[in-house]
């Protein structure tokens, strides 16, 4: 009611709110200096993220365009037998990786540059780099490269260490099992290990059915007069 006085006990709590507003309000006061650098920090830590991923967006779109120079070259289709393409996508895989060796990118180049180099003849050089791809780059770029460095293996009478490289990728599943599969089983057929061969080209048929490599698989066997197994019957569509 308009004019009521109030009670002790309602003047006590007034008073008590009117004290704590009135203290926060001095804190505030006092701590304004520090909410103030606070805010400044943060703002400069959202601007700096901001422009990190700017600047990475940037900087991993010049990397792609630099490797793609460098593919374009290797994959050059009017080269024919002239090597001089080759040396092209050397050296435009190697300006990818000074520039931007830390990135996906830079991985990507190392394996064009070692495939180049021994297109070149310098095997020593190709077997360094797709080692260092291998040891530095991702689950995808490691994959091709151990599968590149065992086929350059066998290329140069390395089988055994080859076919041992492939094992190893075969059963990290970091490369297709069929494509991994078909080519342990041939270094063993090449090398006279029948048996070996009879199980690889048989696991291509049972464990990657889907593989472009199967009928290769299946006609390898037949080629020897090995049985051929048969696929795994598809499970039916769930309902």
């Amino acid at each position: 009611m308009a004019g009521a006085r109030l009670t002790r006990q309602e003047l006590k709590s007034q008073d008590e709110i009117t004290s704590s507003l009135r203290s926060f309000g001095e804190l505030l006061d006092e701590r304004k200096k520090e909410v103030l650098i606070g805010i400044a920090v943060l703002l400069v830590l959202v601007l700096a993220v901001v422009g990190w991923r700017a600047y990475s967006a940037k900087r991993d779109a010049a990397a792609s365009t630099q490797l793609a120079a460098a593919i374009a070259a290797y994959d050059d289709p009017t080269a024919g037998g002239d090597k001089a393409h080759f040396h092209k996508a050397a050296d435009e895989a190697k300006k990818t990786i000074d520039s931007y060796g830390s990135t996906a990118s830079g991985s990507i180049a190392r394996y064009y540059l070692a495939m180049s180099q021994e297109q070149l003849g310098d095997t020593a050089a190709a077997e360094k780099n797709l080692q260092d791809a291998i040891d530095h780059g991702d689950k995808s770029i490691r994959g091709i490269a151990t599968f590149a460095l065992a086929h350059i293996h066998a290329q140069h009478n390395e089988v055994p260490k080859a076919i041992e490289m492939l094992n190893q990728l075969y059963s990290s599943g970091d490369y297709p099992k069929g494509a991994v599969g078909y080519e342990i089983a041939t270094l063993y057929e090449t090398s006279g290990q029948r048996n070996k061969a009879q199980e690889y080209y048989g696991k291509v048929i049972t464990e990657s059915p889907d593989s472009r490599f199967r009928q290769e698989s299946e006609s390898a066997l037949k080629r020897l007069g090995l049985p051929v197994p048969s696929p795994p019957v598809p499970a039916p569509p769930k309902p």
